[in-house]
């Protein structure tokens, strides 16, 4: 399925084999995709992250940086010499339980995109550190818990700079009746209900894929770029988006993310998207 505006995800996983994922992505009418470091070697030096970039793609790649060496929480990267290469910073896969060892990376003025498990406490913890440092940016990844959805709904209150996403498995599936295997696992009705709202009232600014290469690691994940964009269609036909804001979630806001964080990317990337609509 193809929508009649540019898709830009900012939460998928590649691992390896760039090309055949990008295709994967391309042909399901994705425009850019934002890829986490969980890869093979881990995105924590600027050469590894030179290195993918110049992978063949079929879509505009948007690295994310790893916010601890090799993703094990204990040593920062070298924040200062990457941070004009990617996105943000994210040890996705593993949550950053080390409170300081954020807070130093806030420090840096740079976008945090935060796995989180325990989700719903672990969100109390980083808004914490944000609003202690100063600095910084918050995204929170794939929201999947109404009690998640609350706090950020009070932190952007208080202007505090966050962001969030959810992904389709999220409003799509009830824990009650599936047993997919996902990180952070599917919610209940009033999560989904919760999301939905979130989703409507612009609590939750994007949608995201997740997108898991098969074989999965830790046996977790969805690995359908089409999936994606025909589970986010739903959320029109069933009434909870218009198709204005549906093309909030999946270009606007994440193009609005890209500009403010992703520096030396965002025009070129901006302009082949351009470029292709017309």
């Amino acid at each position: 399925m193809k929508l009649n505006f540019p898709i830009i995800d900012l939460h998928a996983h590649l691992r390896q084999d760039i090309g055949l994922h990008t295709k994967m992505a391309h042909e399901a009418g994705i425009s850019a995709l934002a890829f986490m470091p969980n890869t093979n070697p881990c995105l924590d030096e600027i050469n590894t992250i030179k290195n993918y970039q110049k992978q063949k793609s079929f879509v505009d790649l948007i690295p994310v940086g790893a916010i601890s060496i090799g993703r094990r929480g204990k040593e920062l990267v070298d924040i200062d010499s990457i941070k004009n290469h990617v996105l943000g910073f994210s040890d996705d896969g593993d949550c950053l339980v080390n409170i300081d060892l954020l807070k130093k990376a806030f420090g840096h003025n740079v976008l945090i995109m935060a796995h989180l498990e325990p989700e719903v406490e672990m969100t109390k913890a980083y808004i914490k550190a944000l609003v202690e440092v100063k600095t910084g940016r918050l995204h929170i990844q794939h929201v999947s818990k109404k009690e998640t959805i609350e706090l950020i709904r009070k932190a952007k209150k208080r202007n505090l700079p966050i962001t969030c996403e959810t992904c389709p498995h999220y409003f799509a599936y009830n824990s009650a009746f599936e047993d997919k295997a996902v990180n952070p696992p599917l919610g209940n009705w009033d999560d989904i209900r919760a999301i939905k709202k979130g989703l409507a009232d612009g609590t939750i600014d994007c949608i995201t894929s997740d997108y898991a290469p098969i074989p999965r690691p830790k046996n977790t994940g969805f690995a359908s770029f089409d999936a994606f964009i025909w589970l986010s269609f739903g959320l029109v036909l069933d009434g909870t988006l218009t198709q204005k804001q549906l093309k909030e979630k999946l270009y606007l806001n994440p193009l609005r993310i890209l500009k403010r964080n992703y520096s030396n990317g965002y025009k070129k990337v901006f302009a082949r998207i351009q470029k292709a609509q017309r």
